[in-house]
């Protein structure tokens, strides 16, 4: 049993977040946006979940409301696009910046977008946010 199989059996999220300078993830966005509210060193905090199709497969990519709301102006291009999100910025710093750009690998980008016309199972979009809560708290 592979790795991947062994993780679908077992369980456990599949969540991303950027959390070193210069970490970038590929994807395509493949459903509804969740709110995700915890705390971090002690202070409440509001993240966003998306659900996304990466090159690994579905993820729940946590994002903060700056890049939340960048992503929401390329709405249109959801079923179109496959993006680049690039951190800028040490771990553990919170004014670290993100660059959201349209992927420039054709191929790349055709390959998300296929994989994303197939579907995501909703119980996985449902774990991915159990998972993300759990983690948040």
């Amino acid at each position: 049993m592979t790795w991947r199989e062994k993780a679908k059996e077992w369980g456990g999220g599949d969540v991303s977040f950027l959390s070193d300078d210069g970490e970038c993830v590929t994807f395509v966005i493949v459903g509804e946006p969740v709110l995700i509210e915890g705390k971090y060193k002690g202070q409440p905090t509001q993240r966003i979940g998306c659900p996304v199709i990466t090159m690994e497969g579905f993820s729940l990519l946590i994002v903060g409301k700056r890049v939340f709301r960048r992503l929401s102006r390329k709405e249109n291009n959801f079923s179109k696009h496959a993006f680049d999100l690039i951190r800028h910025g040490p771990p553990g710093d919170k004014d670290s910046t993100y660059e959201l750009k349209r992927c420039d690998i054709p191929d790349l980008e055709k390959k998300l977008l296929t994989e994303a016309k197939k579907g995501v199972n909703e119980d996985e979009i449902k774990e991915a946010i159990a998972a993300a809560r759990e983690i948040a708290e």
